[in-house]
C-alpha cells in the first residue's frame, strides 16, 4: 500500500471510531438506546477491521518487545537449567 492510501484508511478508520464515540456520548446524555446500538456496533467494527489499519505501528513495536522478551526468557531458562549460571 502506498503512503496515501494508508493515511486515507486511517483517516477513514478513526472517523469511524469518532462517530462511535459522539454516538456513546449521545446515548449517554439523552437516554436513547438506539445510539447505544449504533456505538457498539461501530466499536465492533473498528474493533474488527480498523485495528489493524489505526493501530498498525504500536502492534509492531509491540510484537518486537514482545519476541526480545521470550528471547531472554528462554536465555535465562536454558541458564538456570544447564546451571552454569552458579558455577564458577
Amino acid at each position: 500500500m502506498s503512503k496515501r492510501s494508508e493515511n486515507k484508511e486511517k483517516a477513514k478508520w478513526l472517523f469511524v471510531l469518532f462517530l462511535a464515540i459522539i454516538s456513546f456520548i449521545l446515548a449517554f446524555m439523552t437516554q436513547q438506546i438506539i445510539f447505544n446500538f449504533i456505538a457498539i456496533g461501530l466499536a465492533i467494527c473498528v474493533y474488527k477491521y480498523g485495528n489493524p489499519v489505526i493501530f498498525k505501528e504500536y502492534d509492531e513495536r509491540r510484537r518486537k518487545k514482545y519476541e526480545e522478551a521470550m528471547q531472554v526468557r528462554q536465555a535465562a531458562q536454558t541458564a538456570i537449567t544447564s546451571k552454569k549460571i552458579f558455577k564458577k
